[in-house]
This record gives structure tokens, C-alpha cells and sequence, in this order.
């Protein structure tokens, strides 16, 4: 029973996530030259580190708008999977976007902060807030791409068994935005 709900949960976390990045809204985003109202999304694959099930393979999924043109808002979607337990991440982030034309044309640094919640179906599962603070790049490759790489450190509050307590999970990741 516990497969099948863990199992149920990754596929509305997926179906979700898909669902928000491939909303158009009324503009779409043209690589290194989002206009506010513009949409994006963008995913990810990498590692989340000191989960309760140590190092996990992370998927994260984004999407986001431009409320400003360097300001930017959305959800993002942390999923990790560790040989015996899977962690799901849901937060609203601000991102900025600051360019850096010094060391490309198209080259931004986007430190970013978000808050939400998260579950880890470790040992007896919990559920906890959770404060993902972050810097990535991100670059253009052509107008409607870009290859992106985050670094985040997700703080939490996981009570799963294993230990207690704050904690915080470190994450890289590595992909794209369209």
C-alpha cells in the first residue's frame, strides 16, 4: 500500500509540474530577453545532498514569469529519488536576473529564494516547510533556449526517524530553459 501511495504522489507531482510549465500564458519568454508577462519553463536533472536517505538523483521542474523585467516568479518542483525513499519539493521562487555581458553576450546570474513545502517518504514520512536559497547561470544558446545550472540549499525541518531537527539539503543541478 505504501508503494502505491508513494507511486500516486510521484505522478500528480509529475502531471502537475508538466502541466504548469507547458501553460503559454500570454507571452512565451525568448531566451536571454524575458519582457514581463513573458513564460518560461526550464528542467532539471542533478544531485540533492543530506537528504534523510543520503544523496539522492534530483529532477527539478520550473516555471515562471516576469513581473519586472529582471524579476521574475514561480513554482518549482524539487523531486528526489534515493534507492528507498522519494522526496517531493514544492515551492513558489522570486528569481533575479542580473547580466553579465563580461563574460558572454547572453550570460545572467540569478540568485534566487523561494518558500514551500516538502515530504519524505523515509522510515515513517514527514512533512515539512521548506526555504530553497539559491544562485544559478543561465545562458543563451539561441533565442528560445538556454542551458542553466542551480545550486540551491534547501532548508527543512524533515522528521523522518533517522534524525531530527533542522536540516539543510544541498543541490546542483544542471539544464535547460525554454
Amino acid at each position: 500500500m505504501r508503494r502505491e501511495r508513494r507511486l500516486s504522489l510521484w505522478i500528480a507531482a509529475v502531471a502537475m509540474a508538466t502541466g504548469l510549465i507547458g501553460y503559454g500564458g500570454r507571452e512565451v519568454a525568448e531566451g536571454a530577453d524575458a519582457k514581463p508577462g513573458a513564460w518560461m519553463g526550464g528542467a532539471g536533472f542533478g544531485f540533492l545532498a543530506d537528504t534523510p536517505n543520503g544523496t539522492a538523483f534530483a529532477l527539478n521542474l520550473n516555471a515562471e514569469t516576469f513581473v519586472a523585467p529582471k524579476f521574475s516568479v514561480g513554482p518549482l518542483l524539487q523531486l528526489g529519488f534515493t534507492s528507498d525513499a522519494s522526496q517531493v519539493g514544492l515551492s513558489g521562487q522570486a528569481k533575479f536576473w542580473v547580466d553579465v555581458p563580461k563574460i558572454a553576450k547572453g550570460f545572467k546570474v540569478t540568485p534566487q529564494v523561494g518558500l514551500g513545502f516538502v515530504h519524505n517518504s523515509s522510515r515513517e514520512g514527514d512533512t515539512s516547510w521548506l526555504i530553497p536559497l539559491g544562485v544559478g547561470a543561465d545562458y543563451a544558446l539561441t533565442n528560445k533556449l538556454n542551458v542553466t545550472t542551480t545550486f540551491l540549499l534547501n532548508f527543512t525541518n524533515l522528521h523522518t526517524g533517522r534524525s531530527v531537527g533542522a536540516n539543510v539539503m544541498p543541490g546542483l543541478s544542471f539544464g535547460v530553459r525554454f
